[in-house]
C-alpha cells in the first residue's frame, strides 16, 4: 500500500500539469453601505453556478484561485451577491468576466524564407 501511495504522489508531481492550471484572480467592487451588511458572496456562473467564497463586510477584494484545463482558452464569468445580518440575499450583480488562454502550442513555421542581394 506504501508503493502505491508513493507512486502516485510521483505520478502527480510528474503529471500535474495533466490536470489542469491554476489561475489566481482577484475580485473587486464597491462596498454596500447599507447598515445590517454582513457579508459578499463570490459565485462562478460559467457552467454550473459554484460558490467560490463568502467574504466578510466591508472588504471590497478578494483573492481567490481557479483551476482550467491545461492549454485550453475560454471566459469565465462571475457574480457577486450581497448578504445581511438576516440572511437575506441580494439578487447578482452584474457579471465580470475574465478571458484566458493558457495555449502552449508554437504557431507553424514560416515558409518559403528566402535571401537575396541587396
Amino acid at each position: 500500500m506504501k508503493w502505491m501511495v508513493i507512486i502516485l504522489l510521483v505520478f502527480m508531481l510528474v503529471c500535474g500539469s495533466a490536470f489542469g492550471a491554476t489561475l489566481n484572480l482577484k475580485a473587486t467592487w464597491t462596498a454596500n453601505t447599507e447598515p445590517d451588511m454582513k457579508e459578499y458572496r463570490l459565485y462562478r456562473t460559467d457552467g454550473t453556478r459554484t460558490l467560490i467564497g463568502t467574504i466578510t463586510h466591508p472588504t471590497t477584494s478578494y483573492n481567490f484561485s481557479v483551476t482550467v484545463t491545461d492549454g485550453s482558452s475560454g471566459t469565465l464569468t462571475f457574480v457577486l451577491t450581497a448578504v445581511d445580518t438576516n440572511n437575506n440575499q441580494s439578487a447578482d450583480s452584474a457579471t465580470a468576466s475574465y478571458s484566458y488562454n493558457l495555449d502552449t502550442t508554437p504557431p507553424t513555421s514560416p515558409k518559403n524564407l528566402s535571401v537575396q542581394n541587396q
